[in-house]
């Protein structure tokens, strides 16, 4: 899965990214990063400890 960030994203100091036209992206979560699924409405949550390259960003 390739990710890319544009400049249509946003963080804002809640730790919440939105795209430009409002809409939630993600949140983070004190132990991984909150997505929610467009369809279902369900709340997922990826540990950081489960993201490939986290540490040595975190770091």
């Amino acid at each position: 899965m390739a990710i890319s960030q544009t400049e249509s994203t946003t963080c804002s100091p809640d730790n919440e990214t939105r795209c430009e036209c409002g809409q939630l992206i993600a949140k983070v979560r004190g132990q991984g990063l909150e997505l929610k699924c467009k369809r279902c409405k369900r709340i997922v949550v990826i540990p950081f400890s489960s993201i490939e390259g986290w540490s040595a960003i975190a770091s």
